[in-house]
């Protein structure tokens, strides 16, 4: 659990720009082509937890999921269709829990 909290600390300050370098961080980078997967897993591996999360993450991963799709469509078309799919209904949770919560 600690180690958690410290991994959502650090994702939310490196969103929030604040980490050192020249303002630019992991985040605010398109990752690079052979690593699309891994960022597809970390980024839907969250929607369990998704309803959990706070506000600004989950901003950040509906914009992960963006800059993640023209990746996905430079794939093979049966890879295309399924990764694609996948990560739209990742992006559409986000997306509706944090409609749900500016609602409520």
């Amino acid at each position: 659990m600690r180690g958690r909290r410290a991994f959502l600390a650090a994702g939310l300050w490196a969103a929030a720009g604040l980490a050192a370098g020249a303002g630019r961080t992991a985040w605010a980078q398109a990752p690079a082509p052979a690593d699309w997967k891994k960022e597809f897993e970390d980024v839907c591996g969250k929607t369990q937890d998704a309803m959990a999360l706070p506000m600004e993450e989950l901003r950040s991963l509906v914009s992960r999921c963006d800059r993640l799709r023209p990746q996905i469509e430079k794939l093979d078309e049966s890879q295309r269709k399924v990764y694609s799919r996948r990560l739209q209904v990742c992006r559409d949770l986000y997306q509706f829990v944090i409609e749900s919560r500016e609602k409520g």
